[in-house]
């Protein structure tokens, strides 16, 4: 399924956003991620280190969603966003080469992009020790531009 341009100029512009889970009380957790969309599988991958709070919480619970906004300090008017809520799968220590090329190619590019400006904060390579990779498949889609919203819901 095709998505509106605006949620896909959001998702492919930005490779930032934040994840919500939640543990087995249903207390929520947010947290920061890199991430990658990939259009053709209606996926969003991020890579987190195996022993954190996101990952215990997508064991006990696998729905999530991601939030992703651009923000205009100026007016909140032009504020917006997609928040994709889905379920997660985690990838137990393996490597990024099972990605679709293009989406390898995207990770990589955003990776490169992101050791160039903060090279002092990680190491030289993209996936470490304990790390694993995070799949989200989308099953709906939320887009907001102000005070607008409009939906969509993903087979």
């Amino acid at each position: 399924m095709n998505i509106p341009d605006e949620m896909r100029n959001i998702l492919y512009g930005n490779y930032f956003g934040y994840v919500c889970t939640s543990d087995r009380n249903d207390q929520p957790h947010i947290t920061p991620v890199f991430f990658v969309y990939d259009e053709p599988s209606q996926k969003i991958f991020f890579i987190t280190n195996d022993r954190s709070k996101k990952v215990k919480n997508i064991n006990e619970n696998p729905k999530l969603s991601i939030t992703v906004d651009i923000r205009d300090k100026k007016n909140p008017f032009n504020n917006e966003g997609v928040m994709a809520q889905g379920t997660a799968e985690i990838t137990e220590k393996g490597p990024v080469y099972f990605l679709p090329e293009e989406t390898l190619q995207l990770y990589t590019d955003i990776y490169l992009e992101f050791k160039g400006k903060y090279q002092a904060v990680i190491e030289n390579r993209p996936l470490g020790e304990n790390d694993v990779i995070v799949q989200i498949k989308i099953e709906k889609m939320v887009y907001w531009k102000g005070p607008h919203f409009k939906s969509v819901k993903l087979d």
